[in-house]
């Protein structure tokens, strides 16, 4: 393998962990922010909304299926929830997801 295969191959390497990472924090915020959620409605299982709001994530469109689900469900429940604080409590999660995530070391790829 000569210098720029190695090179390529690295670069490679770099991709998918960002991508990883990304994928990792996004995944600790709408946890932690289903959670949040879960409490201002009033939900009785916390771990079976946390699990629906994973699945809006897989099957709808990323952030903007997850923020329908939680403005539609905070509606239902009679309780007031703007979108423009919603969409300010997921960034500062995701602040603070992405700055522990980068204090917990990398683990390899398999």
């Amino acid at each position: 393998m000569n210098a720029l295969e190695k090179r390529e191959k690295a670069m490679e390497q770099m991709y998918f962990l960002a991508s990883e990472m990304g994928f990792r924090v996004q995944s600790r915020r709408d946890r932690v922010l289903a959670q949040w959620v879960a409490e201002l409605v009033g939900a009785t299982d916390v771990e079976a909304y946390v699990a629906e709001i994973i699945d809006v994530r897989t099957t709808a469109a990323g952030d903007e299926g997850v923020i329908a689900k939680f403005l539609a469900d905070v509606r239902a429940a009679d309780r007031v929830l703007g979108e423009k604080e919603l969409r300010a409590h997921m960034a500062t999660l995701m602040t603070n997801e992405a700055d522990a995530d980068a204090r917990r070391p990398l683990m390899p790829l398999r």
